[in-house]
């Protein structure tokens, strides 16, 4: 495997210390949910959100898909105004390893071996007619115990309305790209709560390149995104990737690293900045520019909600008044989305 391409995306001042102190911005408005998004048990509502992606608005409303990191699904559901509607679910993995998903499942990491479980579902993006919805890629947080299911990457294909069409696509290469992925590397297959283990909670797409943010592993002030080629991942076949990834070093702030991903129309990636395993730091927005590593830009810190965790980050629209953004929370039921109106200048 020939070895990754670093780009280094702040200068070397803020790598030094932690981010300056960011204003606290404001919700715009509380979004209602129409019915309960289906939790791990049956009948239960979800408290677990980890991800939201939508696909561009059509007559007013936008088509989308949720993941919460307790099961083995992601649901649809349609946002138009302020309401979010729950969907069909669609299974994403069964009960053990399919013997048609691409690439070779890792081997030799974490502490023990452990049953074939939930696929910790952290993730979820959109492009071109597919929904993508990424595993953890971690140990499992308790015991440190090696779970298969938590190490896949799916691929979605729609319709025009939205609807699934054809199989779900699975694929265990993104594993591959994230031991190529330098410093960040080192902490594939170790622990997150006690060995800062390396956990991906952010998925987004533009054009070819899935890019992965790492909640941990988080060095010095630095968290990570890693860019991987969706033609290589989803190349037929069993054989691994061999391709190098793009690794970006962000300003995260000491102990903080990604939480989620979304892509702007222009190019740039909007990240949801937080803890790397449970410290008490604020959750933030940063601006990225993968076409100009040194121009990453904080845009705020959300408002502290106590125990809830901001997991999910939704861009819903991009227009001359900035840009419209939708956060969702892990704890509360149904994730208490709340959407901010944050000012963009031009790229």
């Amino acid at each position: 495997m020939r070895y990754p391409l670093f780009v280094m995306l702040l200068a070397a001042a803020t790598l030094a210390g932690p981010l300056a102190q960011a204003a606290t911005l404001a919700p715009e408005q509380r979004f209602r949910t129409l019915g309960d998004f289906s939790g791990k048990k049956p009948g239960k509502p979800a408290r677990d959100v980890s991800g939201l992606a939508c696909m561009p608005a059509a007559n007013g409303t936008q088509r989308c898909l949720l993941i919460n990191d307790e099961g083995s699904f992601a649901q649809f559901a349609r946002i138009a105004e302020n309401r979010i509607t729950p969907d069909a679910t669609v299974p994403i993995i069964g009960a053990e390893a399919a013997p048609d998903t691409l690439g070779q499942p890792p081997q030799g990491i974490c502490k023990m071996p452990g049953r074939f479980a939930e696929l910790d579902g952290e993730a979820v993006a959109y492009a071109e007619g597919a929904f993508y919805v990424a595993g953890s890629h971690g140990c499992s947080r308790k015991r440190g115990e090696f779970r298969l299911s938590a190490f896949h990457l799916a691929r979605i294909k729609v319709d025009v309305e939205g609807t699934a069409a054809g199989k779900v696509e699975l694929t265990y290469r993104l594993s591959d790209m994230l031991r190529a992925a330098g410093p960040a590397g080192a902490f594939f297959g170790r622990g997150l709560m006690d060995d800062n283990g390396l956990n991906v909670e952010g998925i987004a797409v533009t054009g070819d390149t899935l890019w992965a943010g790492l909640r941990a592993p988080s060095l010095g002030n630095r968290g990570f995104l890693v860019g991987a080629s969706l033609n290589a991942l989803f190349a037929p076949g069993h054989a691994p990737a061999t391709e190098a990834p793009q690794v970006f070093q962000l300003p995260a702030g000491p102990d903080r690293g990604i939480r989620d991903l979304a892509p702007l129309p222009d190019g740039r990636l909007l990240a949801l900045l937080g803890p790397a395993q449970e410290q008490a730091l604020p959750y933030s927005l940063l601006l990225i520019d993968p076409a100009r590593p040194d121009a990453a830009a904080p845009l705020g810190d959300l408002p502290a909600r106590g125990g809830d965790k901001a997991e999910s980050l939704t861009v819903l629209t991009q227009d001359g008044k900035g840009l419209a953004v939708l956060i969702g929370y892990d704890g509360p039921k149904n994730g208490h989305f709340e959407s901010y109106r944050l000012p963009l200048e031009p790229r």
